[in-house]
């Protein structure tokens, strides 16, 4: 197998030419050149006939070892020459590396955002630090975004509530218990939100809920054919209130019972014969 130079790794099958690799500070810059073929207005998809002119743009890029990347990257901008679309001129993009407005390259922004969904915020900050990534809370909590919303319901649709702040503010996460993934996420925890949803995304065979009425009355409502189930967290718990009320009950005769195992046994002498 033959080298594989810094073009193949960083910028494999792009029309992207790497120019030079300079070393600044402990970090690598690499000059490359969109060298592809002229790219399609976004505006109307016409293929670009005339360069208009080319500038530099900053990519921020996976780390090599310990050393952080960036990547000085020279992009054309070219013209539309079709009179009905609005767009006088525009700016190449370069598929598998670059978006519009971006200061990451796609594969960098991958790698953020399945820290972030993973971890979130700090917890991936701190996480980014032993990765050699540039990247703060802020930026990986913007790469979150919402899983789009299906149709139809999942087969077994898992609803609870959670906490946006304690004891004042609620929502509902709505989870496709066999698949393990969220479905969508309502704004609060009452009956009507979960009633409305429900009937538009209908297909729920069981439900798998919490203990909240308002729950009960939603489902019963919306989707009186679904099973209702309780979760494991609320069947445990169901359970342990029962056996923590059962021994406060009985507690007097269990603490008679406890006192008698605790007594020593006394001894029984036997004569031995002569």
């Amino acid at each position: 197998m033959g080298a594989c130079s810094i073009a193949d790794v960083l910028f494999p099958g792009t029309g992207v030419r790497v120019g030079a690799v300079k070393e600044f500070s402990g970090e690598l810059v690499v000059e490359a050149v969109c060298a592809g073929p002229p790219g399609r207005c976004p505006g109307c998809g016409a293929v670009a006939r005339r360069v208009h002119s080319s500038y530099h743009r900053w990519l921020a890029e996976r780390p090599l070892g310990q050393s952080q990347v960036v990547v000085r990257l020279r992009a054309r901008r070219f013209f539309c020459d079709r009179k009905s679309c609005p767009r006088l001129t525009f700016a190449e993009q370069v598929a598998g590396l670059t978006e519009r407005h971006g200061r990451l390259t796609l594969a960098m922004k991958e790698r953020l955002r399945a820290v972030a969904v993973e971890l979130g915020g700090r917890p991936g900050t701190r996480l980014c630090r032993k990765m050699q990534l540039r990247a703060g809370r802020t930026l990986l909590l913007k790469l979150l975004q919402a899983p789009p919303v299906p149709d139809r319901a999942p087969r077994v649709l898992g609803v609870d509530d959670f906490a946006l702040r304690r004891r004042t503010r609620y929502a509902t996460v709505l989870i496709d218990v066999e698949a393990s993934r969220v479905v969508d996420v309502l704004p609060d925890r009452t009956a009507e939100t979960l009633a409305a949803w429900l009937t538009e995304h209908p297909g729920a065979e069981v439900i798998c809920r919490d203990r909240a009425s308002g729950y009960s009355k939603a489902i019963r409502q919306a989707a009186p054919q679904a099973l209702e189930v309780a979760d494991r967290w609320h069947l445990l718990q169901n359970l342990s209130n029962a056996l923590e009320r059962t021994c406060h009950q009985h507690r007097s005769c269990l603490r008679k019972h406890a006192e008698r195992e605790a007594k020593p046994s006394t001894p029984v002498l036997r004569a031995v014969p002569q």
